[in-house]
């Protein structure tokens, strides 16, 4: 990932704005009440300040944190040890801090069917539990996911992009929001703000698209040095062309040896100001304003050998003909408006 600065690293970096985010994040989003068990997981490459600060403001709410702390394993996606997966699913909270996340696993699903109050942060550091969290306004931006669904919602749809993506595709009878920004009722996992998500018809999905801001797995690529073309037709990869970093991403596919890892699974429109441009953190990076992500392979309800994401830069989105954004700027008015309350450049 790349640093800011040097000081990014250190202890005292962000200290008193870290502490203030973490209190944010225990009390307007996941709302912890007096009793309730919060079980926190990480693994040894999680900033281990955000993991301390997350169980001090847990703890301060009145809840009763719980640090599962283990090896970092090879891949996201994989099975978490056992007395962490049973751990997990006996909380009523679980914040994954983990950077081999282990969300769409078996221990994941088992955890939800539990009704566990699931809340991705895998990977986040210090810099960006400030940046995405502690700096934002969560009800604005919950409030802009909503509309983003509305305007989504059964669309005719149509991705472009000034590196040359250009998709088509419907979401016509799907619900789109598959994950929200703040704890609910229905249990439904939390995901860093700033984000819409859906699984589109997949049939539907066909074109160009090329990847220019960030692709993980495999760890080696992160931030892109060159642009990787994906050939789409009926929501299937059918060719991966570009250069190294592409020759990278298709070997890493094919030692997993699963054809569902060339199948869509999800799309991803980026609205969080805290991240104007890729970091190298994907959980960041899936929410980089004006860009789109889009994961192929595991889904929710949808078993694959792994999963994997790319983002293409400041796109263009249509729904049903009309612009929503445009060269990653949200020109539709009440998004626009949504925008300028944020103080968000360009709106």
């Amino acid at each position: 990932m790349r640093l800011a600065s040097v000081m990014e690293a250190r202890e005292e970096y962000y200290a008193f704005e870290l502490a203030k985010a973490a209190r944010k994040l225990a009390d307007e989003i996941l709302e912890v009440k007096p009793g309730q068990t919060v079980a926190i997981t990480a693994d040894t490459m999680s900033d281990a300040r955000v993991v301390q600060a997350s169980a001090a403001a847990v703890f301060a709410a009145g809840g009763l944190p719980t640090i599962l702390l283990y090896h970092t394993q090879p891949r996201p996606q994989m099975e978490p040890p056992a007395p962490v997966a049973a751990a997990v699913a006996s909380a009523d909270i679980w914040i994954e801090h983990a950077v081999s996340y282990v969300m769409y696993t078996r221990a994941w699903h088992k955890a939800l069917d539990a009704g566990v109050q699931y809340c991705e942060l895998g990977g986040m550091d210090a810099d960006g539990m400030v940046r995405c969290i502690g700096q934002q306004d969560i009800s604005l931006l919950a409030e802009m996911g909503e509309v983003v669904i509305r305007l989504l919602t059964d669309a005719e749809m149509r991705v472009t992009s000034g590196a040359g993506s250009d998709v088509a595709f419907h979401n016509r009878g799907v619900k789109v929001g598959e994950f929200k920004m703040k704890t609910n009722a229905q249990k439904i996992p939390i995901m860093l703000a700033g984000q819409v998500s859906w699984s589109p018809v997949e049939d539907s999905l066909v074109g160009k698209l090329v990847a220019d801001g960030i692709t993980y797995p495999p760890g080696e690529i992160g931030i892109m040095n060159e642009t990787i073309s994906f050939d789409i037709e009926a929501g299937r990869i059918k060719a991966i062309d570009g250069a190294k970093e592409a020759r990278l991403l298709r070997n890493w596919i094919e030692q997993l040896n699963d054809q569902t890892m060339y199948r869509i699974a999800h799309i991803s429109i980026g609205f969080n100001p805290g991240i104007p441009v890729p970091t190298g953190r994907v959980m960041e990076d899936e929410r980089a304003f004006g860009d789109i992500d889009f994961g192929f392979g595991a889904w929710v309800g949808r078993p694959a050998a792994g999963h994997f994401d790319f983002t293409c830069r400041q796109v263009s989105v249509f729904a049903n003909g009309a612009a929503i954004l445009k060269d990653g700027v949200f020109v539709h008015p009440e998004l626009a408006k949504i925008c300028r309350a944020m103080g968000v450049p360009r709106h």
